[in-house]
């Protein structure tokens, strides 16, 4: 499963504060308990990003956004928009209360953003999928129409909902 965003205007990132990617060396100063494997004199303990360690398992699905480029992706990501970021998260209302405002600074710059949620690795024998979209003001959306698409754990095809700004 991919969930991302798609502009035509830059996407800022945006990290959950509690989630960190470290070294081994820095997992040990931590205090956190390292796979055996990860202690071997070959493997370097230096190495960055080898160990995700979150604070609390339950803030584990907060937002992250980060930037990706297509070709990072081999599968057909459905939108002709420049700017691509992962979204990554767990839907809850508060969650959402938060991404709505997220898109609400964004459209100040954008006319539009797009919410993908997609399978990634779906061959289709009879072309294109179905894909289904949910055209959306940003004035109207709410939270509902966020868990529609992102709370529910079916996925039949490709789904998207684009929010554009008021004019």
């Amino acid at each position: 499963m991919l969930t991302y965003l798609a502009s035509d205007y830059p996407l800022e990132e945006v990290k959950n504060a509690h989630v960190k990617q470290l070294s081994v060396n820095q997992a040990l100063e931590l205090g956190i308990k390292v796979p055996d494997f990860l202690l071997e004199p070959s493997f370097d303990k230096d190495k960055p990003n080898v160990i995700l360690w979150v604070d609390d398992e339950k803030n584990f699905g907060e937002i992250s956004i980060r930037e990706f480029q297509r070709a990072d992706i081999c599968d057909d990501l459905y939108t002709q928009k420049r700017f691509l970021a992962y979204l990554e998260w767990d839907y809850t209302e508060s969650r959402a209360e938060n991404l709505i405002r997220y898109l609400q600074a964004h459209l100040l710059n954008a006319d539009e953003i797009e919410l993908w949620r997609i399978w990634l690795g779906q061959w289709f024998d009879d072309g294109m999928p179905r894909i289904k979209k949910h055209h959306i003001n940003i004035e109207q959306l709410t939270c509902l129409d966020l868990e529609k698409v992102f709370g529910k754990n079916n996925h039949e095809f490709p789904e998207c909902i684009i929010v554009s700004r008021s004019k």
